[in-house]
């Protein structure tokens, strides 16, 4: 798909060179041969985008492509709404005998943003009456090998994390975050891709503004602001090593999108779920579960689209949370009615 600023990319691509002079990357790398420091670089074909619309029916995959955008888009040319996902994928290091991974952080550069038009602003999502600043969400998948349009719902994910938002974002320039405990987890379960999606809290309010960002999704290692994960790996043993599957959960719901009934899916390594809540997209809480006292392994919950007052709710984007021991985890259902 074409943006509709691409007169304005060439520019923004002028002085991401500018800002790439203070890369914050370097290579192999350590403070003593106790430690070794290196960065993964996004797999071509596995890292790109992903436009859908709102009925779920159109979906438009796009490998590696130079940049992406992630947001609400409106093209004119077909009168057509689209919301765009942003996905990446490093391969897994290989650690070394006696080495284990002490940090990891993602990086990801920002070219440029566009709000209601009007470029270099943040992106507005407009609810009706209600206009919001959504935040930039970092989920933390698995899609495999292969890359296509049906990895615009996740069948699992692992965990979500708020990576920008309105006040911190900074274009162009680099935006980080810290992966560790997601690369632990697939060190941890032979995993040989650690994989992410990226995205507007929302993904779209489905108007004729375009509200979107546009990020560096190339993998050519020519690129210096192709997207990467710094890494370390520290040598010695330690009750945390990554060979011991940390504290996961994992929550998947299907159907999703749903209309009648959806059954949400929690996979947890720690006994008991102390409770699940869903919520809307103004934070309200909508429904309830009581705790499940399972040991570790799958929990499961029926929601049909109602309240805890048993009354249904409107159609819309809404959002799981769940709790075990010390850890939490949230995923977004779709509710069509």
């Amino acid at each position: 798909m074409k943006l509709r600023f691409v007169c304005s990319i060439a520019f923004l691509l002028f002085v991401s060179m500018l800002f790439a002079g203070a890369d914050p990357f370097t290579t192999k790398i350590g403070n003593s041969k106790h430690e070794i420091v290196d960065s993964l670089l996004a797999v071509d074909e596995l890292s790109g985008s992903i436009y859908y619309q709102q009925n779920y029916l159109t979906v438009d995959a796009n490998w590696q492509e130079v940049d992406s955008v992630i947001g609400d888009i409106y093209n004119w040319a077909w009168m057509v709404h689209f919301a765009s996902l942003g996905y990446l994928s490093f391969q897994v290091p290989i650690i070394p005998n006696g080495y284990k991974l002490q940090s990891a952080t993602l990086w990801i550069f920002c070219y440029g943003m566009l709000g209601n038009n009007a470029l270099g602003d943040y992106p507005i999502f407009n609810y009706g009456n209600t206009s919001v600043f959504p935040e930039g969400v970092l989920e933390h998948i698995d899609y495999g090998d292969t890359f296509n349009s049906i990895d615009v719902i996740p069948s699992s994910i692992y965990g979500t994390y708020t990576i920008l938002n309105h006040e911190t974002l900074i274009s162009p320039g680099w935006v980080s975050y810290d992966v560790t405990d997601c690369m632990l987890m697939d060190i941890a379960e032979s995993r040989s891709l650690t994989q992410y999606r990226i995205y507007l809290d929302g993904f779209s309010d489905w108007d004729n503004w375009d509200d979107y960002i546009s990020i560096a999704s190339g993998s050519s290692p020519m690129s210096c602001v192709a997207p990467k994960i710094k890494f370390t790996l520290i040598d010695g043993t330690s009750n945390n090593d990554p060979s011991i599957l940390q504290h996961q959960m994992a929550i998947s719901c299907y159907p999703n999108p749903f209309s009648d009934k959806s059954t949400i899916s929690v996979k947890a390594s720690e006994p008991g779920i102390h409770g699940l809540n869903i919520y809307n997209i103004k934070g309200q809480l909508i429904r309830s579960y009581g705790n499940s006292s399972k040991s570790s392994g799958d929990h499961t919950f029926q929601w049909d689209g109602r309240d805890n007052s048993g009354n249904q709710v409107s159609g819309g984007i809404y959002f799981i949370k769940v709790q075990s021991g010390q850890r939490t985890a949230s995923s977004k259902i779709l509710y069509m009615r």
